[in-house]
């Protein structure tokens, strides 16, 4: 029995192997350099890309309008009255016959392209499909691939000394912030007491609109006067808070947060000696 699931597991991966159609490279890419949409029109599903399996030679475009549809004027999916029979130029794709006759990539910065935050493309993902210049419509049948979705992935990293659990936040979700006070590299900040450590924390919420506000509980100098910014000691020396962070930063409404900012030091402070050297930069998944 052993061995039949083991030959249908082998099947199963080589098939789903097989059959991607569309990747990104590299697989968890920073989203803030230069990446690739890959896409192998061969294993296009859609009945509509028959016409581009039979020319391998092209030309292809990306058409895509996730995470944002409505970009600057250059890069547009399409242009002129009837933009699905006339794709923008400088959305042509790239063969590379290295990864089969009939796989095409285009690069780009994501953050640049999209026009939005890093987080926004971790949450959101990249939704797309490959046309030729003339995606045909308007009365004539199309010519394309399947609507495809990538999920993007944030690179692997390694776990700092102040991080969330989950390593996703969600505003409206439980949040634990840990504080890994026995792996502080810095000597005049190890071996703290309870009661001895505060958060100066700045957060960045955005409305629909892209309107940016900042939200600071309270000054650097003052976050002593405010006790849910005190962290608890816990037995192995870490130091916690947990929240939910609309409540805890009173996030107005229509705004969702991004981003947060975080500081950790002494509550008798007197130099900067009595503070982590880094602040920690840690994001929000899309709510």
């Amino acid at each position: 029995m052993k061995s039949i699931l083991a030959t249908l597991f082998i099947l199963f991966a080589s098939y789903t192997g097989f059959a991607q159609v569309a990747w990104v490279e590299p697989k968890k890419p920073d989203v803030t350099k230069p990446v690739r949409i890959y896409c192998d029109i061969s294993k296009a599903t859609a009945a509509t890309a028959d016409a581009m399996k039979s020319n391998p030679d092209g030309p292809y475009y990306i058409w895509t309008w996730k995470p944002v549809e409505a970009r600057v004027d250059s890069l547009v999916n399409g242009t002129g009255d009837k933009p699905w029979k006339s794709s923008n130029e400088r959305l042509k794709m790239t063969k590379d016959e290295s990864k089969g006759a009939n796989v095409w990539y285009y690069e780009m910065v994501p953050t640049e392209f999209y026009g939005v935050d890093p987080a926004v493309v971790y949450a959101q993902g990249i939704s797309f499909l490959v046309k030729p210049k003339d995606g045909g419509g308007y009365g004539d049948p199309d010519v394309k691939t399947e609507d495809l979705n990538l999920t993007i992935d944030p690179p692997s990293v390694e776990r700092g000394i102040l991080y969330s659990i989950p390593k996703t936040m969600f505003g409206d979700q439980i949040t634990t912030l840990i504080y890994d006070n026995p792996n502080e590299p810095k000597a005049t900040m190890k071996s703290l007491n309870d009661g001895d450590v505060y958060m100066h924390i700045v957060a960045t919420a955005k409305d629909s609109l892209g309107t940016t506000i900042a939200l600071e509980p309270n000054k650097f100098f003052k976050v002593t006067d405010n006790t849910k910014l005190k962290m608890k000691r816990l037995s192995d020396g870490r130091f916690k808070i947990t929240m939910i962070p609309n409540q805890f930063l009173s996030v107005p409404a229509g705004y969702t947060l991004f981003d947060i900012e975080i500081t950790v030091r002494k509550k008798n402070y007197s130099s900067v000696a009595d503070q982590t050297d880094k602040k920690t930069k840690l994001l929000f998944g899309c709510q």
